[in-house]
């Protein structure tokens, strides 16, 4: 493979990579810089499509037609780049009016390419010669070519701008995903700036290389360090409706003022108020309590919304000057890790706290008995032969018969314990304020309940046991307890019992029931 055949592979690759983020930026977000970003990645896309046909073409027909081709990518770059950067700059969408302004010129580049053997005005000539099997050209520009130069070199700027504002406020860092997308604009605006000047290889459009350069460091910057979310975060409809409530109170915690929106979340800020203490108003509310994040719950039920404040001091010129308490509304948030958190907790089959949640329970009940003495049991649960179950009826047989333990032992439970799915067919019970016999009795009401307990399948009804193993914290009061310690006795207990028939409870240290 020669250096052109290795060129034409790599302008088709830069395509494919272009594609791919453009579906990767319309997938992952909905806002308006993503969406913006998505057709910058289509337009780049097209652009270099053209380029490769062109370098590609074995006739002048084919070359002109390239270079029109490339023109419906590379017209509308510039300005959709100059859109991207005044979102990141100004954190709030473009108007259409200024949009409108925006594509005037690259509405106006595109008309005079695809028109331009009438008028001459763009390109008022081209050279063809061969080299090779490739075919080469240079074309002579006409008195408007510098106009999208121009434009082109001013949104480079005004972008290189707008990214260095945020890399200074990330304090320079070399990985802050401003310092990449401004890295990727002027190293795009040199390689670029090299064809222009006619100083590339037979005049090869090297401007794919620098789009290439360009993909590799806003991919980097959008798509590891998150910045579409980053910044969209100002255009989510929740923001735009509710908006940031502010309250502004004096060093002594007189309420000064307040904005709407935090008008409509508190009904007691109304002018009449305005001079009274805001802790008289909202005991809540206290510039002399010290709390500087924290979060009030309105409503109740579905009206139930929570809010996120924060308390900011304002400096005078001697002394503290006043406060502005600052709050959103989080509650989608919020809401969104309670379930995060349910879900690295609880079984997704059964409901049941997972091995990791039902031990951290266990930890916490074992540092309420070292700390206050406040007594717990643990019960292992085994089902015996369950894998018959699986064999016999099926995966989906053993998963209901899961299913159905787990309501059984809640039952049983009624509230006073904590279930969790220690593995496949193993359970582990927490009862706190329990000691062994009370302990070992609920053990013996769960092992009765399931054995009379029967489970429809289909035409078959099914049936299994359990066996029980048993232990209590401080059973053995010389000996240092851990968890780990407590499920290995626990587990000891459970195999006497397997070992002892099945379908039994058995108490570590005693025999079985």
């Amino acid at each position: 493979m020669d250096v052109f055949e290795l060129y034409s592979f790599f302008l088709f690759s830069v395509v494919i990579v272009y594609l791919i983020m453009f579906l990767i930026s319309i997938r992952n977000s909905d806002g308006p810089l993503s969406s913006v970003f998505s057709l910058i990645c289509l337009a780049s896309a097209v652009y270099v499509l053209g380029a490769a046909f062109q370098f590609n073409s074995k006739n002048v027909e084919g070359v002109l037609f390239s270079q029109k081709l490339k023109y419906f990518g590379v017209s509308f770059i510039s300005g959709l780049w100059l859109i991207f950067a005044y979102i990141v700059y100004f954190r709030k969408k473009m108007n259409l009016v200024m949009i409108l302004i925006v594509f005037l010129i690259p509405a106006l580049v595109l008309f005079l390419v695809s028109t331009n053997e009438y008028h001459g005005l763009y390109y008022s000539g081209i050279d063809v010669y061969q080299h090779g099997e490739y075919l080469f050209s240079r074309r002579t520009t006409g008195p408007l070519y510098y106009l999208h130069v121009s434009y082109a070199y001013f949104v480079v700027g005004f972008c290189m701008y707008s990214f260095s504002m945020g890399w200074v406020k990330g304090r320079f860092k070399l990985t802050n995903p401003f310092f990449l997308l401004f890295s990727g604009v002027l190293l795009s605006g040199i390689l670029s700036g090299f064809y222009l000047l006619g100083v590339t290889p037979f005049w090869i459009d090297m401007m794919p290389v620098g789009y290439f350069v360009l993909a590799l460091f806003s991919g980097i910057g959008i798509f590891k360090y998150k910045i579409l979310e980053i910044n969209e975060i100002y255009d989510k409809d929740i923001f735009s409706e509710i908006k940031e409530g502010l309250m502004l109170v004096s060093h002594d915690g007189i309420l000064l003022d307040y904005n709407k929106s935090a008008q409509t979340v508190f009904g007691w800020l109304h002018e009449k108020n305005k001079g009274l203490p805001i802790h008289f108003l909202d005991s809540r509310f206290s510039v002399s309590a010290g709390a500087r994040n924290f979060y009030i719950n309105t409503g109740h039920g579905d009206e139930k919304r929570i809010y996120e404040f924060r308390l900011t001091e304002l400096e005078g010129k001697r002394k503290t000057g006043g406060y502005l308490y600052i709050f959103l509304d989080v509650t989608e948030k919020m809401c969104l890790i309670d379930k995060l958190r349910y879900m690295a907790d609880h079984d997704s089959l059964t409901g049941a706290f997972t091995r990791g949640g039902i031990l951290a329970e266990a930890k916490k009940l074992l540092s309420a008995y070292k700390n206050k003495g406040r007594i717990f049991s643990l019960c292992m649960i085994d089902v015996d032969y369950f894998k018959e179950i699986n064999d016999n009826y099926g995966h989906i047989a053993g998963n209901r018969m899961l299913c159905e333990l787990v309501e059984a032992f809640s039952q049983v439970l009624d509230g006073k314990g904590m279930l969790g799915r220690y593995g496949g067919e193993e359970f582990l019970v927490l009862i706190p304020d329990a000691a062994m016999e009370e302990a070992a009795g609920f053990a013996e009401k769960l092992r009765a309940g399931i054995e009379a307990m029967t489970v429809p399948f289909g035409e078959n009804t099914l049936s299994v046991t359990v066996s029980v193993g048993v232990v209590s914290a401080g059973s053995y009061p010389g000996e240092e307890e851990t968890i780990d310690v407590l499920v290995s006795r626990a587990d000891r207990a459970l195999y006497r019992a397997k070992n002892s028939g099945r379908n039994r409870v058995c108490v570590f240290g005693e025999d079985a029931l």
